[in-house]
This record gives structure tokens, C-alpha cells and sequence, in this order.
């Protein structure tokens, strides 16, 4: 059997979600007396059908977060191969822009920190030469 919330229970629920958990100032937005606010929020906050309810949106709003947060890093993976797809003539498309989806993708990652790397990248002369021309002055 399920129950229903209230309609001032509903309010109140929402509310309380709103404002980051504050059960006085939910329970005076939902319409309850400013003189029993406190108690009644309090009295609410124990009532398994406003604790489900609580935790169901809780839930929901984590599961959309962890969605959007990995549509983001697929649409960065996107932008990653797409710039770094390279060219006979021009070599890598776009590196500012593969290395900036790089580093944002790294940073929803948490993974910041620079790491020590014995990598050679194979670059052509042309691109060699544009890239240390700069430091012969």
C-alpha cells in the first residue's frame, strides 16, 4: 500500500527541498502557523511517508546529476577526437581545442594533477619548426 503525501505535506517537501533543509521555514512556506512551525517540521521530518518522499527526489535529483555529468564527459570525449583527428597536410586538426576538452575533461574527473610522462610525440618539420620558432630570438 502506498501513501499519499497532503497537499500541505507536499508543500512542505518541496520546501524543505528548496531551501537546502531548513523544517521550520519549509514548515511556514507549506502554510503551517509560524508558532508551530518548528514543531511540525520537526513532526514531519518523522513521518516515513515525508522521509520517502525526501529521499526519492534526493535520488532522482542524484541520478540526473551522474546522467548529465556523463553525457558532459561523452560530448568532451566527442570534441577530444574530433580535434585530434590529423590531417597528411596540416597534422592535428585542432590541439588548443583538444587540449582544453582535455583539461575540463580531467577536471569533472578530478584528475588535475600533472603527471610525469616519457611519451615522444612524432610531430612533422613544418610543425616543428612553427612550434620552436618562437625561441630562437
Amino acid at each position: 500500500m502506498t501513501s499519499k503525501l497532503t497537499i500541505k505535506q507536499d508543500a512542505f517537501v518541496k520546501a524543505y527541498l528548496l531551501n537546502g533543509g531548513n523544517a521550520t521555514q519549509a514548515a511556514i512556506k507549506a502554510g503551517y502557523s509560524e508558532k508551530t512551525a518548528q514543531a511540525i517540521g520537526a513532526e514531519n521530518l518523522t513521518k516515513p511517508v515525508i522521509q520517502n518522499a525526501i529521499k526519492a527526489h534526493q535520488q532522482e535529483q542524484y541520478s540526473q546529476f551522474i546522467w548529465a555529468k556523463t553525457k558532459k564527459l561523452e560530448a568532451l570525449q566527442s570534441i577530444i577526437n574530433m580535434a585530434m583527428t590529423e590531417s597528411k597536410d596540416k597534422g592535428m586538426l585542432n590541439a588548443t581545442a583538444a587540449i582544453a576538452a582535455i583539461k575540463a575533461h580531467n577536471e569533472m574527473q578530478g584528475d588535475n594533477a600533472p603527471i610525469a610522462s616519457t611519451n615522444t610525440i612524432k610531430v612533422s618539420s613544418t610543425l616543428a619548426g612553427r612550434l620552436t620558432a618562437g625561441s630562437k630570438r
